[in-house]
């Protein structure tokens, strides 16, 4: 298994594909100058200098355990670009790391995305990219940690991009006629277990429009492909869907959805199709709650769907339920949890109507009070599997005058869809043909003075191999003070503890550090 850093330093293809996608952004920009211009750009460069005192640098079990300080310095730039008919933004921030005893270990991580929405004919064309590359745990079986400081080999570099044109073209006031193409690519340092890979979906909708207020329908069509590298195996899936609302009043509304779906693997030699249909109701009591609730049947067995938003004046609350089929490579594109700042842009939304304020304000507060980026969220660990997914999430989030508080909770159970074939000889699901993930955690920033806030962050997860009844319980605690020096200059110092127990007596550690940071912006 190669891990991230080993990738950091001999991974050409990746290199080569990070290079493409960073030429391919910067000549969408280019083609598309002459067509629209951005009324507002903002470039940022900043500056983070951390020192790390690790008691267990490469989260060893009790015994093996060495100690290390690491200096940790971290450039970075973000854009934004915004127009009547251009939206961008990218950041890239690489990390480069030096180890006072695992000198060796030095290295340079590369992290950074970018993502942008160009309107090349009015209400017409459209074409969307985007780019993201950063480190991820490959296997929930080995280490696990939230920064790149820890010398494991379960971490990998991947890179993801994508570009899709569409068309959007309305008839009359009817309905809307949606057409896009998905051209996609995944690369990844740890080939074993997902191999590198390049996709191609195309989507067809039909909706109806303005016309239709108490009954609305819509139909929607897929079907995409997947091709992976090494193996030059490909899984193809494909979906039709109709569906309708009948507003019985204006609140409340009645569903129905029914569709077909296939999938076929080469991977595992799976075929899998049948219909699908679901039905129930929407309840929309005001612009800020929502609650849809659905039951139904996929495949012969039972299915259901639920989506709750609430949001007031100083918190934001949901809830979602969903089952799907779906891959490792495809999660890359599709966040499983809110963001801090997803969250944020929520709570914000009411003093920053305008949402490129809005997303500076939120970013500008996350530095400030020391918030982690994203909170627990289910590991996506590496397979090219199929495998049918059953999710729960919910998150709620309070902002006060001093305080502001960020909770989440998930569970999510994984069964690897085999069509027949015998588990596969690496990989999580080599271990068990179900996995159950489970976590919550909580972010809590206090501002004490207006430059001093006080952050906590705590978390923790349980991962299951059902089949071998293995249970590895994840505990991580981070909490610290944050100053802000100057406006565009803050420092802060935090105490971390990860720790991992696993009732099969493996890959249990516990490690303690205190990071000391720096950061300024220009």
């Amino acid at each position: 298994m190669a891990s991230a850093r080993e990738g950091a330093q001999h991974a050409p293809q990746a290199g080569a594909f990070r290079r493409r996608a960073s030429r391919f952004l910067a000549a969408l920009l280019v083609l598309c100058g002459g067509a629209v211009r951005a009324e507002k750009t903002e470039v940022t460069p900043f500056l983070s200098l951390s020192q790390t005192y690790t008691d267990n640098v490469s989260l060893a079990p009790e015994g093996s355990k060495l100690s290390d300080s690491i200096t940790q310095v971290v450039p970075g730039i973000s854009i934004t670009s915004t127009g009547p008919r251009l939206r961008f933004s990218a950041s890239y921030a690489p990390e480069l790391l030096y180890y006072s005893k695992l000198d060796r270990e030095d290295t340079v991580f590369h992290r950074g995305k970018a993502v942008g929405n160009v309107e090349l004919a009015e209400k017409f064309l459209f074409i969307e990219a985007g780019a993201k590359v950063d480190q991820y745990d490959v296997s929930l079986q080995g280490p696990l940690t939230t920064s790149n400081v820890s010398v494991t080999s379960n971490r990998a570099t991947t890179s993801s991009s994508y570009v899709t044109p569409y068309l959007l073209h309305d008839f009359g006031s009817a309905a809307r006629a949606e057409v896009r193409h998905t051209y996609s690519v995944v690369r990844s340092d740890e080939q074993t277990s997902l191999p590198d890979s390049e996709a191609n979906r195309a989507f067809l909708r039909l909706t109806s429009g303005p016309t239709y207020r108490r009954f609305t329908w819509d139909t929607a069509f897929t079907r995409e492909t997947i091709r992976y590298d090494e193996t030059r195996q490909e899984t193809t899936s494909d979906a039709f869907t109709a569906g309708a609302r009948l507003l019985i009043t204006p609140s409340v509304g009645v569903l129905a959805r029914a569709g077909y779906e296939s999938y076929d693997s080469q991977v595992t030699g799976l075929v899998l199709d049948g219909s699908r249909w679901s039905a129930g109701f929407e309840w929309t009591p005001t612009p800020r709650t929502r609650l849809v609730a659905t039951a139904g049947k996929r495949f012969e067995d039972d299915a259901y769907g639920l989506e709750f938003s609430h949001r007031t004046r100083l918190t934001t609350w949901s809830a979602t339920y969903s089952e799907d089929v779906t891959t490792a490579r495809s999660e890359f594109f599709v966040p499983v949890t809110a963001s801090t700042a997803g969250t944020l842009d929520q709570l914000f939304a009411a003093q920053y109507p305008d949402p490129t304020e809005r997303q500076k304000a939120v970013q500008e507060f996350i530095a400030r009070s020391g918030l982690p980026p994203s909170l627990n969220a289910p590991v996506n660990f590496f397979s090219d599997l199929l495998f049918l997914q059953k999710r729960w999430l919910a998150s709620a989030a309070l902002q006060g005058a001093r305080n502001t508080l960020i909770a989440n909770a998930f569970w999510e159970t994984r069964e690897a869809l085999l069509g027949g074939a015998a588990l596969p000889t690496s990989g999580d699901f080599a271990a068990s043909n179900s996995i159950r993930l489970a976590g919550a955690s909580l972010a809590w920033s206090w501002r004490v003075t207006a430059r001093n806030t006080w952050n906590l962050n705590a978390s923790y997860t349980r991962n299951e191999f059902l089949d071998t009844n293995r249970v590895d319980d994840f505990t991580y605690l981070q909490a610290g003070l944050t100053r802000q020096f100057q406006p565009q200059v803050s420092g802060s110092l935090f105490y971390r503890r990860q720790e991992n127990e696993s009732s099969q007596g493996v890959n249990v550690y516990v490690e303690n550090a205190i990071v000391a940071s720096l950061r300024t912006t220009f």
